[in-house]
């Protein structure tokens, strides 16, 4: 009796030309999107620079926005509180009135040694730098709100500033949001930025304050070399311009 031997592509069967040149092409392709991402990555990081463009955003829909915003659980840090912020003020203007050295300025663990003991109501946010001008009794400061959000503040003696930039992609767990936001969203969509302004007459408010929404954008290669992200937008505000 005669034995046949059926070959049919299994497992053990050696691939064909046509096969092994179609994976290497494939594995080809996989390595040079991985390589593409990680170019525009880098080069947005280093070439690009945020550009800030005001909503025009109306005071009461602004207002309406940040409240829900603090509902559904984003920092309280939106709002302007008239306790803290105002007593945030009014210490920090004490300082600046007593100095007689010009400027003076904190950061890293010193600005966070001096925040508590001059800030204990800030106590759950981190203070970056703070900047005393004593010539313009003016003072300057940073902090952020865990990765929730990051906070300007600047004032004189008659009028005050605050400006709360919410933090978008921070990896929460989802890579692929991350990658998202990093890559596309940030230039596309933006970060939303609150800016409350106040005058101020001796240790109280003037007036009403005023609300404003900004967006900031990082502006695609825009070839104006960027290292640390140390170009960031400080204030919009036109009472020191």
């Amino acid at each position: 009796m005669s034995t046949y031997t059926i070959t049919d592509g299994t497992p053990g069967a050696e691939p064909s030309k046509l096969e092994k040149i179609k994976g290497s092409v494939i594995a080809f392709g996989i390595k040079a999107a991985k390589f593409l991402l990680l170019a525009i990555f880098l080069l947005a990081e280093l070439f690009s620079v945020p550009k800030l463009s005001d909503t025009h955003a109306t005071q009461s829909d602004i207002r309406q926005e940040m409240d829900e915003l603090i509902q559904s659980g984003y920092s309280r840090e939106l709002e302007f509180d008239l306790d803290t912020d105002l007593d945030l003020y009014n210490t920090m203007m004490t300082i600046v009135r007593t100095m007689k050295y010009g400027d003076f300025r904190l950061e890293g663990s010193k600005a966070q040694e001096f925040w508590k003991a001059y800030a204990p109501a800030k106590s759950d946010t981190t203070l970056e730098y703070i900047q005393f001008d004593s010539d313009e009794q003016r003072v300057l400061l940073r902090y952020s709100n865990g990765i929730a959000a990051d906070v300007t503040m600047e004032f004189d003696t008659n009028y005050l500033y605050k400006a709360t930039t919410l933090r978008y992609g921070v990896f929460n767990g989802s890579i692929l949001r991350w990658l998202y936001w990093n890559l596309i969203g940030r230039f596309v969509r933006g970060y939303p930025c609150y800016v409350t302004e106040a005058n101020l007459a001796g240790n109280s408010l003037r007036g009403d304050v005023s609300l404003r929404k900004y967006t900031i954008r990082n502006q695609v290669f825009s070839w104006s070399f960027n290292p640390g992200k140390r170009n960031q937008i400080e204030n919009v505000s036109e009472h020191w311009a």
